[in-house]
This record gives structure tokens, C-alpha cells and sequence, in this order.
């Protein structure tokens, strides 16, 4: 009678813990797969073809759930993705890490804004091939352009 009383206990505590790897596959490109499985605040990242797969593993440091999206944000005709939360103070804006697709390593890079330290509520004008951001400058507010035609992505190691 004990071991069905401890296996319905057990159960219970199973049923109520919730399961937190979100799981999306998209194409960056032709004959490439990639997956992101997101766990919490951590993301692993497998990119994989025919004859070479790639993984690497992300950290962030969130509170609040972290969301994805998929999209060409370096306007190269290649898939990347972006990791975006709300802020953790009064969730008055979201903040975005971008990923951008590098075909030569199968692998996915953090690109930089041009200005500020990160993109702050991101907007992605494919009309001006530009990502729109907010940074905090001397005066308050102010709108960051970041383009990626004709100069190299900064890229962080990663």
C-alpha cells in the first residue's frame, strides 16, 4: 500500500512540473537544418547538413521568459535568428540578441548594434535594409540604424 501511495505522490509532483524546452527547426538555407532548443536561459543552437553538423550552446541572463524569432536580420537572403525578452525592471521594452547565419562555418554569430550596447526594441525595416533599435544617449532616447551593407558584421566571439 506504501509504494502506491509514494508512486501516486511521485506522479503527482511529475504532472505538476512544467516542461520548459521550447523547440524550433527552421532553414537558413538550402540543404541546412538548424534547430534551437530553448531551456530556461539557456539555448543550444545544432546546425546540420547532409555531411557537417555544428552546436554550440547559449547563456543568457534572464528573469522573464525568453521568446524567439526567426527572420533575415543581416538582409542576405540567409534565415538568422533573435532571443528577445522583456526588460526585468517595469517591462516597459524588450531587449533582442540577434544571431545572423555565417554559411562558411555553419554556425550562428552574435551581431552588435552601431550604437548603444544592445538592441532595444528591435524593428526590422526591410524597406531600408536596416535594423531600427533604442539606445540611451546624452539627451535620453534615441533611434540606432544598423546596416549591414557594405561593411563587415561586428560579431562578438562567440
Amino acid at each position: 500500500m506504501q509504494f502506491k501511495t509514494l508512486l501516486v505522490s511521485l506522479l503527482g509532483l511529475l504532472w505538476t512540473i512544467p516542461v520548459w524546452a521550447e523547440t524550433t527547426t527552421f532553414s537558413p538555407t538550402k540543404g541546412i537544418e538548424a534547430t534551437l532548443v530553448l531551456e530556461g536561459s539557456t539555448l543550444n543552437v545544432a546546425a546540420k547538413s547532409a555531411a557537417h553538423s555544428e552546436s554550440q550552446t547559449i547563456d543568457f541572463q534572464a528573469e522573464k521568459p525568453l521568446h524567439m524569432q526567426i527572420d533575415d536580420f543581416n538582409f542576405d537572403g540567409l534565415k538568422d535568428f533573435s532571443v528577445w525578452q522583456i526588460d526585468d525592471g517595469m517591462g516597459t521594452y524588450s531587449y533582442f540578441r540577434v544571431f545572423i547565419y555565417q554559411s562558411k562555418t555553419n554556425r550562428f554569430k552574435e551581431a552588435q548594434p552601431d550604437c548603444g550596447d544592445g538592441f532595444i526594441n528591435l524593428r526590422v525595416d526591410k524597406k531600408r535594409k536596416a535594423l531600427l533599435s533604442t539606445y540611451w544617449g546624452m539627451n535620453g532616447p534615441e533611434q540606432c540604424i544598423t546596416r549591414f551593407t557594405n561593411r563587415k558584421t561586428r560579431m562578438t566571439q562567440g
